[in-house]
């Protein structure tokens, strides 16, 4: 698993489990930098369920980068809990 700690990391689209702010605090409780704008530090995008027409092609640089570096949120958030023997 890629680990996001200490990486600067962004969310975009719809979350199904949490709020925005709440993954964001998540997210520094794991020891990651959440960002609130694209820009070249970030090294992650967490995607969300993106609301475009099924004619629509994504385009923009967070959805193409968040393409070629998956990284499933939530399961890492367990990850991180097992590296730090809270299970």
């Amino acid at each position: 698993m890629k680990d996001l700690s200490q990486q600067p990391i962004i969310f975009t689209g719809k979350l199904n489990s949490v709020t925005r702010p709440q993954a964001q605090q998540l997210a520094a409780l794991f020891g990651t930098f959440p960002q609130t704008n694209m820009n070249q530090k970030v090294k992650y995008v967490i995607a969300g369920q993106i609301e475009q027409s099924m004619f629509e092609t994504l385009t923009t640089r967070k959805i193409r980068y968040a393409e070629t570096h998956r990284v499933e949120f939530l399961k890492w958030c367990i990850w991180r809990l097992q590296q730090k023997n809270y299970f």
